[in-house]
């Protein structure tokens, strides 16, 4: 832990997936709450300054992401950057991507108590497992939203109406989050 928060590491899909509800203004998307608000004074956050490329090349277009990214880059004030670029030899040999492999290598150099990646639909949520020097550090976004809702960080209803709004619009795995559920928010 660094200044009295637990250090969390994330990639770049965390930011803008907790940033996305705060900026899209249709019906479906639950309002109330700011899920990246809640993780920025949860947590001592993290990322590569790949992240932050990755956040700052979403802008510019005027959709949903773009917007996202905006908001992201108007929180970075609050994520603590490290250019580790010429600290490891490029992307991990498991196929993951640049902010992945950043990211990985960044949560053992810290010795994070957390790495949260949305690549639990993937076989690279195995990959980064396998980065991480065998610690049981790896979390997933929904999990980090149930974590908040048991910890009164966010309201449970609105967690609930988040993870329903994430699988209707990101395609998240409805068998996952409602395992999730059943464990931390039923």
């Amino acid at each position: 832990m660094m200044g009295g928060h637990a250090v969390c590491v994330v990639d770049t899909n965390v930011l803008l997936n907790l940033a996305t509800p705060v900026v899209d203004d249709r019906s479906s998307a639950p309002s109330d709450a700011d899920p990246l608000k809640a993780l920025l004074v949860t947590y001592d956050v993290h990322v590569p300054a790949s992240v932050l490329g990755e956040i700052t090349d979403a802008t510019g277009s005027g959709d949903l992401l773009s917007a996202a990214a905006d908001l992201v880059l108007q929180a970075s004030r609050h994520l603590t950057t490290h250019d580790v670029e010429g600290q490891i030899d490029g992307p991990l040999e498991y196929g993951l991507d640049q902010g992945e492999s950043e990211g990985s290598w960044l949560a053992n150099d810290l010795d994070a108590d957390l790495f949260v990646t949305d690549e639990f639909n993937s076989t690279n949520y195995l990959f980064v497992n396998l980065a991480l020097d065998d610690r049981n550090i790896l979390f997933t976004t929904p999990h980090i939203l149930c974590t908040f809702a048991t910890a009164d960080v966010l309201a449970p209803e609105y967690v609930d109406a988040v993870l329903t709004y994430y699988i209707e619009t990101k395609g998240w795995d409805q068998q996952y989050v409602s395992q999730l559920r059943r464990r931390y928010i039923s």
